[in-house]
């Protein structure tokens, strides 16, 4: 009985510290690509309230893509527009896979999941609401194999 309830509590520990030592995000939201297939036109929108301008952020490109997808990077114009209407806008390559083939991120038999910095070590200037946008800039109007694509916003501690 003594060795029941060691093992239960010592279980639950171990799960405690797996599940509590994940990122935590400020902000995460993906958004679905229709047809897995992320065009010119399809250029996914995020609206972030920063109240903390006193830290920084790492901004980051949350995507899935198939396993047969067929390049090694993409380029994103990453759109920001802060609480007084600034806006910049910036070129941005994701690196996919290394020069062997091999793809970065958490891969399955069909699907792979990938983050990759958008902008590091940020301070947000205003606090308010931002807008930001995601668009696929690459030479062909449609990237299949697309299936999501989100932003992650993380505190840096």
């Amino acid at each position: 009985m003594k060795k029941n309830i060691v093992f239960l509590l010592s279980t639950c520990l171990i799960l405690i510290f797996l599940t509590g030592c994940g990122k935590s995000y400020f902000f995460s939201e993906t958004k679905e690509i229709p047809a897995q297939t992320w065009t010119y036109a399809n250029i996914t929108e995020f609206e972030v309230n920063v109240e903390d301008i006193t830290v920084k952020y790492n901004l980051l490109l949350d995507i899935t893509h198939n396993v047969d997808f067929p390049y090694q990077n993409i380029y994103i114009k990453f759109h920001a527009t802060d609480p007084t209407g600034n806006q910049t806008v910036t070129q941005v390559p994701i690196e996919f896979a290394n020069k062997g083939g091999v793809w970065f991120g958490d891969c399955g038999k069909e699907w792979c999941h990938l983050e990759g910095f958008l902008q590091k070590n940020i301070q947000f200037s205003e606090a308010g609401k931002y807008f930001f946008k995601l668009e696929q800039y690459m030479r062909i109007e449609a990237l299949e194999g697309i299936q999501s694509v989100g932003l992650k916003i993380e505190k840096i501690k």
